[in-house]
């Protein structure tokens, strides 16, 4: 939320710089400010981009997680499983050689 907050705060610092460039200054330092706030509004774009690239990789990753989770499940039962037909089969044999 905080990152937000500066982010929209930098934007508008960029506009403001524009707007101020374009009515107040004159010449080349108008051309420089425009300039500046084009550099500043880029960098902007890119830092949602890459927020929103992070964004991704994050929930790629906690789903990951989720699969390795789930598939050390499965496995934990699956030798419960292989235990209890152990100690039935073993049962089965006492059983049929008291028998």
């Amino acid at each position: 939320m905080r990152k937000q907050i500066l982010l929209v705060l930098f934007l508008l610092l960029n506009i403001t710089l524009c707007w101020y460039s374009y009515t107040v200054l004159n010449g080349k330092l108008e051309l420089l400010g425009v300039f500046i706030s084009g550099i500043g509004v880029g960098i902007f774009l890119m830092i949602l981009k890459l927020n929103v690239k992070n964004d991704k990789i994050n929930s790629y990753k906690r789903e990951l997680e989720k699969e390795s989770i789930n598939a050390d499940e499965s496995s934990a039962k699956v030798k419960v499983l292989e235990a209890k037909i152990e100690v039935l089969e073993k049962a089965l044999e006492n059983a049929l050689n008291k028998g």
